[in-house]
């Protein structure tokens, strides 16, 4: 799977803070579900951004697997909460992709 983070507006400690999170935390969550070959064929983009006026990170993440793109999006003070929201949210449209793709 490829993995591609964007940053913008991010300080450096966020950006380490989520790149650790992810890969020792919760990959292996996603890479469970993607285990019956579409493995090597997903790509994940990982963009966080910081509002300052706001005081808020947006996490959005988009996974492209057999011409299909999921997206889920959260918002908050955190950067680590943000990404849990939108990866629980990506990995329940993964599910409900799958459980469509094995009915047919």
């Amino acid at each position: 799977m490829n993995i591609s983070f964007y940053f913008q507006k991010v300080d450096k400690s966020c950006e380490e803070q989520l790149k650790n999170y992810l890969t020792e935390e919760k990959l292996s969550r996603l890479t469970r579900l993607l285990q019956h070959g579409n493995l090597e064929l997903a790509d994940l983009r990982i963009l966080a951004e910081h509002f300052p006026h706001h005081n808020e990170i947006s996490v959005k993440l988009t996974l492209n697997i057999k011409k299909r793109e999921l997206v889920a999006e959260k918002r908050s003070r955190s950067v680590i909460e943000s990404f849990d929201f939108a990866l629980d949210n990506l990995i329940s449209q993964l599910r409900k992709l799958e459980s469509v793709m094995h009915d047919k």
